[in-house]
């Protein structure tokens, strides 16, 4: 049954906008915001919230650990200072958080829940995505009852920066590499409202169909972009003075998901030990 009404929301999405099916308003990006963008362009924006009072309420308990670990463990934060050891824990009262420099775009930190319980944290949230990645797993040959999977969850982060992001540390990379189309994906969004630094909160990406062009997602409080494991992005570039509207700090929520086909697993093992090797879950091979 799920396969027929996947099968049926891609070909309607073929013809239509499905926008209105995801809660979206009008907006920038509105040609990928239908069902099928992800599975076809590689890429897809979704209105998770209705409000910004839903998206403050939805994301309460993730900011509330943020929150305590900037409190507890600021030095740990910063980009100009030393990470903790790799293996380091970085415990708050709703959870753990392993905190690593980021490999994408030095000058951030990952910080990934460390174990079950935290990664129970996101889970909420991480239900507003599913449908989009589900249809794309299901394009690329893939049919199970629960054919993804929320695998790490993490926030990226920059606190008590100097600096913006130059174009030279701006990396243009893709998440899931070594996977194959329509096997992995990444969530991001932002923790906090992005209005008082609108420029500090941009991503560049290329969308499958028109790989050459580089466009950008302009994040927002409630909003979010789906990305392909395989499709290439960065963070767009900003200034100091971006960054010194909000005081240093600009944090997004990023949630992993893996298709839980067997034979993708191989591929999400080596990219999940490479980014977060102390915690994550994929099914079973």
């Amino acid at each position: 049954m799920r396969a027929a009404c996947t099968l049926l929301l891609l070909r309607l999405a073929a013809g239509l906008k499905l926008g209105a099916l995801f809660g979206a308003k009008p907006r920038t990006n509105d040609d990928m915001r239908g069902l099928s963008s992800l599975a076809v362009k590689g890429v897809c924006a979704h209105r998770w919230a209705h409000s910004t009072n839903d998206a403050h309420a939805t994301l309460a308990p993730i900011a509330r650990a943020f929150d305590d670990l900037k409190s507890n463990y600021r030095d740990a934060l910063v980009p100009e200072l030393a990470p903790p050891a790799a293996s380091t824990e970085l415990r708050v009262s709703d959870g753990g958080f392993h905190c690593y420099a980021a490999g994408t775009t030095r000058a951030m930190r990952w910080l990934y829940a460390a174990d079950s319980e935290t990664l129970d944290l996101f889970r909420p949230l991480a239900q507003h995505f599913l449908p989009a990645m589900e249809a794309s797993v299901y394009s690329g040959g893939w049919e199970a009852e629960n054919s993804v999977q929320l695998s790490a969850a993490s926030f990226i982060s920059i606190v008590g920066a100097k600096a913006g992001i130059t174009d030279d540390i701006a990396r243009w990379h893709e998440d899931w590499g070594p996977c194959q189309d329509h096997e992995a994906f990444s969530v991001l969004l932002p923790l906090r409202d992005t209005r008082p630094a609108p420029d500090a909160y941009r991503l560049e990406y290329r969308t499958w169909d028109c790989i050459d062009e580089v466009k950008v997602y302009d994040y927002e409080l409630g909003d979010a972009i789906v990305v392909d494991g395989r499709a290439p992005h960065r963070t767009a570039p900003f200034s100091a003075g971006d960054l010194a509207k909000v005081n240093g700090e600009r944090v997004l929520v990023c949630l992993n998901f893996a298709s839980t086909q067997p034979s993708a697993r191989p591929a999400q093992i080596q990219v999940m030990e490479s980014q977060t090797p102390h915690f994550y879950e994929l099914a079973p091979s």
